[in-house]
């Protein structure tokens, strides 16, 4: 595990822009994570230019603190050479670590700097110990598991010796970081490509009439008062959120934490200042906690935005000077008819040199003093060095300029920095291939169907219409035995028990069950526990490149179900060995929340099943055994009539959950035909695409 030499976990930072970087090393951080110009989950930050990313390695470096780059995004086809080139920049200038969500990102980022540290994003969607074992067989070292977990959870995570890296201050996601897709189905913005719309901050109801409540607004979360706990488990690095937010935010959240971590300051102070920079009608540290309700809920009043008017001007004054944390220890020499020299030491002997000067002169009026040399050695100025010490030894009656005294300290600290720059920047073993192509052979043959099902007659009417149904675990155990070898066994979208779900899915296994649907790294890590059995990518996954593709291959996979996000010729464009299929019909999965907007309002005895947002539109909310929840999109996605568009695909996944026995095998005669979709439906974005 990569903690501090002193066993305190890592103090994370964002930092949208420079400003940041200032705030965020001069009030203490041990780390900080930046997004460059593309392939960043902050799409509308500043971000940083190759320059800007360049210079400011440099200054964290410099001042021991590391820089990580955020390439956690969706990575389609196109952009694959690119995300190549900007891996391999981002080794040039230094960067210590890759923060990545793409599993085809990952193949070409390792190909790129074989070397290079790679952190799983939380949009990885690991939230089990299994999940973060399987995450580093992919050759990740470091994870970043989901924010809705309990303290138990998260202790569990820790002890795999994963290194673990845990929110603990800033906005949190109604949805579980991957598995959002509602900004990008409503308005074509897509989470996972960084450019989310919030959605969830807009008003929605749980009581069935337009908006008038934020039912999916969770306040920030704030777990500054739980270090102590989160360090006893052995969490790596605590991580702020906000890189869309000022520099005055980063100030107050790094000061509250840093001073956490060390043990000093006034928690109470430190809390209070946050609140005030930021909030959403306070803080909340329920999932932590595991008090999950409507106390987590919160929006963005007016009395919250005023708040920080009152206390930007103090936390400017925290960054505005560089902060006096190096010490500087110098020896001068000045002999006759020698050079003069000046050793150097600074952070206690991690720098060291000395700088050769001009020959001593004879005085004409009074010799050079000790008390001369200190006062120039002294002139720090804005670097990060204090005075410690200075030793002198001064033949009598000699004499040296103060601008020569200047230029030796000022030149001792730039070999300083150089040497200390030097020793804190990685060097890497940058490829210098281009990219490999993937190639695969071209697919025909008939495109099958596959029905998602929850019901027993649903599945029995639609035998011999559909090669292969998708059930969940608890409809498995109502299955004859003949359609054992044609069910793929659904995992739980959020798995809040791994213990359990292994015991149930070896019991299936058991029963002659081979298919399992994986949507999700966590589900990876509990299926790689399993012997002879099939895996299918599901959506969850997030496959939107070839080289995700290949990735599935490596792991395993029998088939992949294609992103919803990618547009029509995207899909047909996927280079594949395994057949992939498309989503086709259905409810797209919104959210997968642990956090239940509508029990949160209603309570579940008085569940309306949906939301509804301030148009008027509703969205089914479907519950899992109080565990997690699933919000669906408004319309059906129907494309019956367009399927012979996607010659990419192997097969189509219905989705026939929540239709009748009559339903579901009116829809697969339609598709069978190419009729049109019947009622009001969505083409989704396979036409219009994501931004």
């Amino acid at each position: 595990m990569i903690m501090k030499e002193n066993n305190k976990p890592e103090v994370l930072a964002p930092a949208g822009g420079t400003e940041s970087i200032y705030a965020a090393v001069r009030c203490g951080a041990d780390g900080i994570y930046v997004g460059g110009k593309s392939f960043s989950a902050r799409a509308n930050a500043v971000n940083f230019s190759y320059d800007e990313l360049k210079a400011a390695a440099e200054y964290c470096h410099i001042h021991g603190v590391k820089l990580y780059r955020a390439m956690n995004v969706a990575v389609l086809d196109s952009e694959a050479e690119e995300f190549y080139d900007e891996v391999k920049r981002s080794a040039e200038v230094g960067i210590d670590g890759l923060i990545v969500q793409d599993l085809g990102g990952l193949l070409i980022a390792r190909a790129a700097v074989p070397d290079m540290p790679l952190h799983g994003s939380t949009q990885m969607t690991v939230h089990t110990p299994l999940g973060a074992e399987f995450a580093k067989k992919l050759g990740i070292c470091r994870i970043v598991p989901a924010r809705e977990l309990t303290l138990d959870e998260i202790r569990k995570i820790c002890e795999t010796g994963m290194e673990t890296e845990v929110f603990v201050h800033g906005a949190q996601c109604m949805c579980l970081s991957g598995q959002c897709y509602m900004s990008a189905v409503i308005g074509s913005r897509s989470a996972n490509r960084g450019q989310c719309a919030q959605a969830c901050r807009l008003p929605f109801s749980a009581v069935g009439k337009p908006a008038e409540e934020y039912a999916l607004s969770l306040k920030d979360m704030s777990l500054v008062r739980h270090v102590d706990e989160l360090c006893d488990i052995g969490c790596a690095s605590f991580k702020i959120e906000g890189r869309m937010k000022r520099p005055e935010y980063v100030a107050a959240a790094v000061t509250a934490l840093r001073n956490a971590v060390d043990g000093t300051g006034d928690t109470d102070a430190d809390m209070k200042r946050l609140e005030a920079v930021f909030s959403r009608s306070g803080f909340t540290d329920g999932y932590l906690m595991n008090r999950r309700g409507a106390d987590m809920f919160g929006y963005r009043r007016k009395e919250d935005v005023v708040s920080a008017d009152g206390v930007l001007s103090e936390l400017a004054a925290l960054y505005a000077k560089e902060k006096k944390t190096s010490a500087a220890d110098f020896v001068f020499t000045a002999r006759r008819n020698e050079p003069s020299v000046l050793e150097f030491s600074f952070d206690n002997g991690n720098a060291v040199g000395k700088i050769e000067g001009k020959i001593p002169e004879e005085a004409k009026n009074r010799s050079l003093s000790e008390e001369d040399v200190t006062k120039q050695l002294s002139k720090l100025g804005d670097t990060r060095f204090y005075l410690n010490s200075v030793e002198c030894h001064i033949d009598e009656g000699v004499m040296l300029p103060a601008s020569e005294l200047n230029r030796m300290r000022r030149e001792a600290v730039s070999m300083g920095d150089e040497a200390i720059l030097h020793e804190n920047t990685p060097a890497y073993h940058i490829s210098e291939n281009e990219l490999e192509k993937i190639n695969a052979p071209k697919r025909f043959g008939r495109i099958d169907f596959r029905a998602a099902v929850s019901d027993i007659s649903v599945l029995r009417t639609l035998e011999g219409s559909v090669s292969m149904f998708v059930v969940p675990i608890k409809l498995c155990e109502e299955l004859e035995e003949r359609y054992i070898d044609k069910a793929i066994v659904r995992l739980p979208d959020f798995v809040s028990d791994e213990e359990r779900l292994l015991s149930q899915l070896k019991m299936l296994r058991e029963k002659g069950f081979v298919h399992f649907m994986c949507g999700n790294l966590t589900h990876m890590g509990v299926l790689s526990q399993l012997e002879g059995i099939k895996l299918h990518g599901g959506t969850g996954m997030n496959i939107t490149n070839s080289y995700s593709v290949k990735q599935c291959e490596n792991m395993g996979f029998a088939d992949i179900t294609a992103s919803f996000e990618l547009k029509e010729a995207q899909i047909n464009g996927l280079k594949s060995n395994i057949p992939v299929g498309v989503f086709a019909y259905g409810r797209l999965p919104l959210m997968v929340v642990r956090n239940c907007p509508v029990r949160a309002v209603t309570g579940c005895g008085k569940c309306t099943g949906c939301l509804t947002d301030r148009t008027g539109r509703s969205f089914p909310v479907k519950c899992d055994n109080r565990e997690y929840s699933v919000i669906y999109n408004s319309d059906i996605l129907d494309i019956s009539d367009k399927l012979e568009g996607f010659s990419g695909a192997d097969f189509a996944y219905l989705d026939m959950q929540g239709l009748s026995a009559d339903e579901a095998l009116g829809v697969t005669k339609r598709f069978f035909t190419g009729g049109k979709p019947h009622g009001t439906f969505t083409r989704g974005l396979y036409y219009r695409g994501i931004y």
